[in-house]
């Protein structure tokens, strides 16, 4: 042992930095090593004119989006059919145009077409009571708001149909992101405050101004609720006047409500203001056309087969039909398809004219196969029409004949696109849907429905074809689906009687009962009124 001990003295003499053993003294000549520069983390310094532009955003904008945070809320809180949604759209279009000054930016002429079909789609749902319709109101709104700003802030006008497409994902997905500056808008916003005190004590008191407003809205709801359950006459007085309906668990609706759209607001311009799409669009035509060619060759050989037989059987031959086949039963099994195979069509041409290269021998048989589209278009078209005479309409079967007359007019532009590249596709598509789907939004669907069935139920015990002899006795079912309908189709259906009368007000009551100045709807207020006399 002593000599390992001895040995171990020896060692520590000539390495220091060796610790001792068996306990004796560590060693204590060991200085600590300096973390390597590559993983020291150092926080980011902006450049100043960073610092002022957040700054501004969270001065200027936030104020901006809490005032558009509240009088949106006010007006669709629980109210997406209401007459207050033209005013929420106003108030939007106001509150981009302020960003928009912000940020320098100065408004194109097409804005003007998107904003006007934007307010249209708002003056439409006060006007409806149909859900479908509501919904797809709603999702053109927000999705024309961000073309609207794309069109805007960025240089579209040699966008493709897929890159305008792709763009309006990403700042749709993106926005979410804007979470992080909008942190750091804040936070320099405070910081700065006290060297900004003139400016601070100008804004001060509309912030507090804004802020017990804010305090009201909860504070108020709570003894408006209470007050109306301790006294009946008060209560008949609120309800008559004042009309909130407000409830406690309101509340949290209107907060939640008010933090949704003050934070999308600020997020979505935000991210905008940054301007982080590329505008420049990269050509991905560089496919062998050689095959595109192959199989649009076969394709096209197909649909020609299939276009001849639509148009010696459906077209001339005056109808003729295999004998066990009926109308009803030829239409039913062709509408859902063709339209199918109609949609695939434009997409696989507009696939091959962005990615192959130019071919003449393309450019033909894309031109064949859009033609061909054409012809199945007219047979679905006519398949449909006979079937809605034998079986009525219903929304499903309008809405196939509305996307047949979309198809029909996209497809002249997809034929130009194919010898003209610069043709601007999506915009013209952009035109085209919009205009159409105002025409089926104003149309009152249900209402049409209505009309046409009952004049086919009550003129006719049975409906005949001119070309076949088969008849059908209209069921219960069709005044069953009658009973289905949305408030639309009110004035034609009072005009009725029968049980099923009654059983369709009660069906659309929910829609039309309980409804306040704000949620004031023509449609519901329609019905609430025609309702009373039966």
């Amino acid at each position: 042992m002593d000599m390992n001990n001895q040995n171990n003295t020896i060692i520590r003499q000539a390495n220091p930095s060796i610790p001792a053993y068996n306990n004796q003294q560590p060693y204590t000549n060991v200085q600590p090593q300096p973390i390597p520069a590559a993983y020291v983390r150092t926080p980011k310094v902006e450049p100043p004119e960073v610092l002022d532009f957040r700054e501004k955003m969270g001065s200027k904008l936030g104020s901006a989006s809490v005032i558009y945070g509240a009088f949106a809320t006010f007006c669709l809180y629980n109210n997406f059919a209401g007459i207050t949604m033209p005013f929420f759209i106003i108030a939007t279009l106001i509150y981009i145009l302020y960003a928009f000054r912000q940020y320098d930016v100065k408004i194109k002429k097409a804005s003007w077409f998107y904003g006007s079909v934007i307010l249209a789609l708002s003056v439409s749902n006060f006007l409806t009571g149909s859900p479908i319709i509501l919904f797809f109101n709603n999702v053109g709104i927000i999705f024309l708001l961000f073309i609207f700003l794309l069109h805007n802030i960025y240089d579209d006008s040699r966008w493709t149909f897929a890159k305008t497409l792709l763009a309006t994902f990403e700042s749709f997905i993106y926005s979410v992101g804007e979470l992080d500056d909008y942190c750091k808008d804040m936070k320099i916003l405070k910081q700065r405050r006290p060297k900004n005190q003139e400016q601070g004590n100008k804004n001060r008191t509309v912030r507090y101004i804004l802020l017990g407003l804010l305090i009201s809205i909860p504070v108020v709801g709570i003894i408006l609720a209470l007050l109306t359950a301790a006294d009946a006459v008060f209560k008949t007085m609120v309800n008559e006047y004042i009309s909130f309906n407000i409830k406690p668990y309101d509340m949290f609706g209107w907060l939640f409500t008010f933090a949704f759209f003050y934070f999308a607001s600020y997020c979505v311009l935000r991210f905008f203001s940054k301007k982080t799409i590329k505008e420049e669009v990269t050509t991905h035509r560089n496919f062998e056309p050689l095959v595109a060619i192959t199989v649009l060759s076969i394709i096209s050989v197909i649909y020609l087969v299939f276009s001849v037989i639509q148009i010696v059987y459906l077209f001339w031959g005056g109808m003729q039909l295999p004998a066990e086949y009926t109308y009803a039963e030829y239409a039913r099994e062709g509408f859902f398809q063709l339209l199918a195979v109609g949609i695939i069509n434009f997409i696989m041409v507009l696939f091959v004219n962005g990615h192959f290269r130019e071919s003449r021998v393309l450019k033909i048989l894309m031109t064949i196969i859009s033609l061909c589209t054409y012809i199945m278009i007219a047979s679905s078209c006519m398949r449909m029409l006979l079937y809605i005479d034998a079986y009525l309409l219903t929304t499903l079967r309008i809405y196939v004949l509305w996307g047949l007359a979309l198809l029909s007019l996209l497809f002249i532009a997809v034929i130009i696109s194919i010898y003209k590249n610069d043709f601007p596709l999506f915009r013209y598509s952009i035109i085209v849907v919009s205009l159409l789907y105002l025409g089926l939004s104003f149309a009152h669907t249900d209402y049409i429905i209505a009309d046409y069935n009952l004049s086919h139920i009550n003129d006719h015990a049975t409906v005949e074809t001119e070309t076949t002899s088969q008849s059908r006795k209209h069921s219960v079912t069709d005044y069953e689906y009658l009973t289905g309908l949305s408030s639309d189709a009110a004035p034609v259906i009072a005009k009725h009687e029968g049980t099923w009368v009654k059983d369709y007000f009660t069906n659309c009551s929910p829609f039309y009962r309980e409804r306040s100045w704000r949620q004031f709807n023509l449609s519901a207020y329609t019905a609430k009124k025609l309702a009373k006399t039966k």
